[in-house]
């Protein structure tokens, strides 16, 4: 058990955002949870002419709450546009990969 563990947190510290994501959509959908998502991948995502650059990378809603997550790589830092949205939203969740090695995501999708 303490071997596997290490394993995951190994893993997780490799993890990239993408990954991250591809991860935690499935487990937010078998949740219960609605999910509205931009692409990760810089080229693909629509410009932000209108202020919502550093909007969280998922808007997760059921039954009423609305919960938004920005996604990180492991030591990833916010940019000052993200840390606006985090004051302004009042469920705005920072993941990093150790948060799902350690059971967190699992906790806040609960």
């Amino acid at each position: 058990m303490i071997e596997r563990r290490q394993s995951v947190y190994r893993q997780a510290h490799s993890m990239t955002e993408a990954e991250l994501k591809a991860l935690i959509l499935p487990m937010a959908k078998s949740k219960g949870w609605i999910v509205h998502t931009t692409p990760q991948i810089k080229p693909l995502r629509p410009a932000r002419r209108d202020g919502s650059a550093g909007y969280p990378d998922l808007t997760l809603a059921r039954d009423g709450e609305v919960l938004w997550l920005e996604l990180k790589q492991e030591g990833g830092k916010l940019t000052s546009e993200q840390a606006g949205w985090q004051l302004a939203l009042p469920r705005m969740e920072v993941i990093r990969p150790s948060d799902l090695a350690r059971g967190r995501v699992d906790e806040l999708l609960a």
